[in-house]
């Protein structure tokens, strides 16, 4: 078996701590479920980006001061750019 060191933020340290009590696992199994849990996750980076909330997310600013998800909109606003660009033609 292999021994890693691993550092982590005072944040992250107490959330380990905490599963290890509620739990009642080791850190060392605590970990291991854990890559265990993320071998089985979808590997794709926008499978990933979707389960963890990353699509979507970010608004961009509308100048009539609402926010507009173009992750979300993306069909919508496709529609609108193109029929501006049938409008200017």
């Amino acid at each position: 078996m292999r021994t890693i060191s691993v550092h982590l933020d005072d944040a992250s340290a107490a959330r380990l701590d905490n599963l290890c009590q509620t739990l009642g696992l080791s850190q060392s199994e605590v970990v291991q479920v854990g890559l265990a849990l993320l071998q089985r996750q979808p590997a794709s980076p926008a499978a990933l980006a979707e389960r963890l909330g990353l699509i979507g997310c970010f608004s961009s600013g509308d100048p009539g001061g609402g926010s507009t998800s173009q992750a979300q909109n993306h069909s919508a606003v496709l529609r609108q750019k193109l029929g501006q660009q049938q409008q200017q033609q």
